[in-house]
C-alpha cells in the first residue's frame, strides 16, 4: 500500500511541475507578442503636430470638449 501512495504522489508532482511550466511558457509568449511600439494614430498626430490634451495625454487638434490644453 505505501508504494501505491509514492508513486501516486510521484506523480502528482510530475503533473504539477508539467502544469507550472506550462502556464510558465504561455506566459513568456504573451509577453513576447505585446505591442511595445505606439500606435498608428499617436504617431500620425505627432508628426502632423497639435495640442497636448493633458486628459488624454495624446497630441489632438484642440476640439475634445471635455480636455483640457493648458497646464494650470
Amino acid at each position: 500500500m505505501k508504494r501505491f501512495g509514492r508513486a501516486a504522489v510521484h506523480r502528482m508532482r510530475i503533473l504539477m511541475r508539467s502544469g507550472f511550466r506550462l502556464i510558465a511558457h504561455a506566459l513568456k509568449l504573451m509577453a513576447a507578442s505585446a505591442q511595445t511600439t505606439p500606435a498608428n494614430d499617436e504617431t500620425n498626430s505627432a508628426i502632423r503636430g497639435g495640442v497636448l490634451n493633458y486628459r488624454s495625454g495624446k497630441l489632438d487638434d484642440g476640439t475634445d470638449p471635455h480636455g483640457w490644453y493648458e497646464r494650470d
